[in-house]
C-alpha cells in the first residue's frame, strides 16, 4: 500500500505490505493513496521490507529511549525496540550518500508495532528528516498571529502552553501546534510547520507560518521583556532542539542552523507572569518591531531594551 506523509513542506511516499490505522494526529498528515494515482513530486521514498533477520549489531551502539543507533561506513542503522535494550523488531537504514529511499527492515510478525500512523513518523525519526533537509526541530508552542509565527521556547513546565492560550484569548491568536514546531529556511525567511506531535495540548494542524520572533519564557513575580544576544539566545534554544548529540555531522548542522535562524528572526526573554499584561508588552513590542522593519538585537550589548 501506498501513503503520502505530508510533514514540514516535505512529500515522503511510505510503500508498506499492510494498511495503517490513521489516528486523530495523523489525519491532517497522512494520506491513502489509489495504486493507480499519480504521484505527486516526491522528496523521500520511505519502503518498507519484511526480512527473515535484521542485520547484526555492533557493539556499543547509541541508545535513546527505545532507539539504539549504530553508524556503518554507509548509512546510519536505527534499530527499534519495544523496550529499552531489548531485542529489535525493526532496523531504519538511513543511507549517508544522500539517497531518497528509506528503508525500513522489519520482523514479520511484529506488524503490531508497526502499524499506526504515529509510528511512521517515530520510525523516520522527524528530526533526522528535517535535518536532511536544513531544518530543526524546535520543542514550543507555536502561535499564527495577524499571519506570522510566534514560538514560545522553554523547558518543560515553564509556560509555553499557557501563554499560547493567553494569546488565543486577548489576541485571537491560533494554536497550530502545542509542543514542538518544525522550522525551516528559504533565502532569509524562516517557515515554522505544524506536525503530528503535540505533548498534552491534542493540537496538532498541518499549517505553517513566516517566523515573526522566537520568544524564550521565564516565569517570574513581575513583567519585563527584552531581545536576547545570540550568545544567550544559542544556550536558552540549543538545549531545546532534538538533535544526535552523539553524530558530530548532526551537531555541526543544526548548531549552523540555529545560529543563521538566530541571525534572521528576532529572540525575545520574556519574564512574566500568566496574564494579559505579558501578552500586551510582548504584542507591543511585536507591533513596533514590524512597524520600524527593525531586527531587535544588539550584538554588542545584548542588554535590555526599553520600549
Amino acid at each position: 500500500m501506498r501513503y503520502l506523509y505530508q510533514i514540514a513542506g516535505l512529500r515522503v511516499l511510505c510503500e508498506i505490505p499492510y494498511p495503517l490505522t490513521i489516528h486523530k494526529e495523523s489525519e491532517a498528515f497522512l494520506f491513502p493513496l489509489p495504486d493507480e494515482q499519480m504521484l505527486p513530486e516526491i522528496d523521500l521514498t520511505f519502503r518498507f521490507c519484511p526480512v527473515e533477520s535484521l542485520p547484526a549489531q555492533r557493539a556499543a551502539p547509541y541508545s535513546v529511549s527505545c532507539r539504539e543507533y549504530v553508524e556503518m561506513e554507509d548509512a546510519w542503522y536505527v534499530y527499534h525496540c519495544a523496550t529499552p535494550h531489548a531485542a529489535p523488531y525493526a532496523c531504519v537504514v538511513w543511507p549517508l550518500d544522500g539517497s531518497q529511499v528509506v528503508t525500513c527492515w522489519y520482523l514479520p510478525g511484529k506488524e503490531h508495532y508497526l502499524n499506526f500512523s504515529r509510528n511512521i513518523g517515530d520510525l523516520l525519526g522527524l528530526e533526522t528528516l528535517l535535518w536532511h533537509w536544513n531544518g530543526l526541530l524546535l520543542h514550543a508552542s507555536f502561535i499564527r498571529w495577524n499571519g506570522q509565527g510566534i514560538l514560545f521556547s522553554a523547558p518543560s513546565g515553564t509556560g509555553k502552553s499557557t501563554q499560547a492560550d493567553l494569546w488565543v484569548r486577548y489576541k485571537g491568536a491560533e494554536i497550530l501546534n502545542g509542543d514542538r514546531a518544525a522550522l525551516r529556511r528559504c533565502g532569509r525567511q524562516w517557515t515554522a510547520y505544524g506536525l503530528p506531535y503535540a505533548g498534552s495540548s491534542g493540537i496538532y494542524r498541518n499549517e505553517c507560518a513566516p517566523v515573526a520572533a522566537l520568544v524564550v519564557l521565564r516565569q517570574a513575580a513581575d513583567n519585563r521583556i527584552r531581545p536576547l544576544s545570540a550568545v544567550e539566545a544559542v544556550c536558552h534554544l540549543y538545549p531545546e532542539i532534538t538533535i544526535h548529540r552523539w553524530d558530530r555531522r548532526f551537531t555541526e548542522q543544526a548548531l549552523h542552523l540555529l545560529t543563521q535562524l538566530l541571525a534572521d528572526v528576532p529572540v525575545y526573554l520574556l519574564e512574566c507572569r500568566p496574564d494579559r499584561e505579558a501578552v500586551e508588552m510582548l504584542g507591543a513590542v511585536l507591533e513596533t518591531m514590524s512597524a520600524k522593519g527593525e531586527h531587535p538585537r544588539d550584538e554588542n550589548t545584548g542588554g535590555t531594551t526599553d520600549y
